[in-house]
């Protein structure tokens, strides 16, 4: 990678890049920006969780302004059952374990992105689909996708793609069980995500707050129930494709 580059100065971001971390980063050096900050000229690293506003100053032709906010939420890492309850004790120089360790995240991330709340527990009423208007977030990023988020698209075309991942499809153990509940939470308008190294696309419809993903389903591989009759909002869902679509080893 070409990391080194951008964070020592020789090559510069020609415009606002804004990145969580994955599984294959230099966790020393974002470990040492927990919260978030410029890693580099011109590009901001969410931390190990955060929000962002992005803000625009927009001319509305009648010499006034009008100010465009774009609120966006990412999560850094991936998940592991065995490290999740766990706190941050990884420091350098890491061992072989702490070295995977420290970009596994942990429930206190999650709970943080969590506390913002659905836009019914802060506006008491529930989002307006056709308008998604107070919506808490308006993207969300992660590297790993959601648990159970394959069920919500074209489940057929993506084992024609990636077959062995027809097992974890079927035992509802694809993707992060944390990151489903943060997609149930948040209702973000659009969510992306890379980890799995295929493109994939779903929309995912949701119902009743009741309905929602807790902490309670973490360890759980329930199937998730598709919303029927009226949905509150939606969140269309991105996977993103690189390294030609092949998957490092890792875990």
């Amino acid at each position: 990678g070409d990391f080194h580059a951008y964070y020592s100065g020789r090559k510069v971001a020609p415009i606002l890049t804004i990145m969580i971390g994955g599984n294959h980063e230099s966790s020393n050096y974002l470990q040492e920006l927990y919260y978030g900050g410029w890693v580099a000229p011109n590009i901001w690293y969410m931390g190990a969780a955060g929000v962002i506003n992005v803000c625009k100053n927009i001319g509305t032709g009648d010499n006034s302004h009008k100010i465009a906010t774009l609120r966006i939420a990412g999560l850094s890492g991936i998940y592991n059952s065995h490290h999740y309850s766990l706190g941050r004790f990884e420091m350098p120089p890491y061992n072989k374990g702490s070295l995977r360790s420290v970009y596994h995240i942990r429930h206190v991330d999650v709970q943080r992105l969590k506390a913002l709340g659905s836009t019914e527990s802060i506006n008491h009423q529930k989002p307006d689909a056709s308008t998604n208007v107070n919506r808490t977030i308006d993207i969300m990023v992660s590297h790993d996708w959601p648990r159970g988020i394959a069920h919500h698209g074209d489940t057929s075309q993506l084992l024609q793609r990636k077959p062995f991942f027809r097992e974890e499809v079927e035992s509802n153990t694809l993707g992060n069980p944390a990151s489903e509940i943060l997609l149930h939470e948040l209702r973000p308008r659009y969510w992306f995500a890379a980890h799995l190294h295929v493109k994939f696309e779903a929309t995912v419809k949701h119902g009743n707050a009741e309905n929602n993903s807790t902490d309670e389903n973490v360890g759980s591989t329930a199937a998730p129930t598709l919303a029927s009759g009226p949905s509150y909002s939606t969140t269309e869902f991105h996977g993103l494709e690189s390294n030609e679509g092949v998957c490092p080893n890792s875990s």
